[in-house]
C-alpha cells in the first residue's frame, strides 16, 4: 500500500482541512476581511531550492497594492518585498484566500503532492507555514505572518 499524499487525503477528505501527523493542515487559509482593510503579509523564511510564493485573492473584490488592482496576486520569493501591505478594495469583500505556490521548471503549481500550510496564531497575525508539494511534507519552505487590520 503506498503512502497518499497531504493532497490525496484532503481530496478524499472532502474538505480544505485535514489531520496529518498531528497537525492540522489546509489546502488554503480564509481569512474574515472588509472593504478597507489593511493586509500586511511578511515573508519569514523560504527553505526551499525552488522558487515559493504565496497566492492571494479576495472573493469579492481585488487586491490593491499601490494602486495595482487585481482578484488575485502572487508574491514570489524572488521578486516581491520581505514586506507587503495591500488594501482590500470591494464593498462586498469578506473572505481572503492564501494558499502556497511554487516554481516546477517554470510552471506556477499548487496543490498538489505534499502541499499544505500549518497555521499559528501570533502577536502579529496567523503565522503560515507552507510545505511545497515535492518530497515530503515539510511545512517549512516558505513561512510567512499575515496581518489584518480593519
Amino acid at each position: 500500500m503506498t503512502k497518499q499524499t497531504v493532497s490525496e487525503l484532503l481530496i478524499e477528505s472532502g474538505s480544505d482541512t485535514i489531520s496529518y501527523r498531528g497537525r492540522v493542515v489546509r489546502a488554503l487559509v480564509r481569512i474574515p476581511v472588509n472593504d478597507g482593510s489593511l493586509v500586511r503579509v511578511r515573508r519569514e523564511s523560504v527553505s526551499s531550492p525552488r522558487l515559493q510564493a504565496l497566492k492571494i485573492s479576495i472573493n469579492k473584490g481585488a487586491v490593491d497594492i499601490n494602486g495595482y488592482r487585481e482578484p488575485v496576486i502572487a508574491l514570489w520569493s524572488h521578486t516581491s518585498p520581505e514586506d507587503v501591505e495591500l488594501t482590500v478594495r470591494g464593498r462586498d469583500a469578506s473572505v481572503l484566500e492564501v494558499w502556497n505556490a511554487w516554481s516546477m521548471g517554470g510552471v506556477d503549481t499548487s496543490w498538489i503532492g505534499n502541499s499544505g500550510i500549518v497555521t499559528k496564531a501570533s502577536a502579529s497575525g496567523q503565522l503560515l507555514q507552507c510545505s511545497d508539494g515535492i518530497g515530503q511534507a515539510t511545512f517549512s519552505d516558505l513561512v510567512a505572518t499575515i496581518e489584518v487590520r480593519d
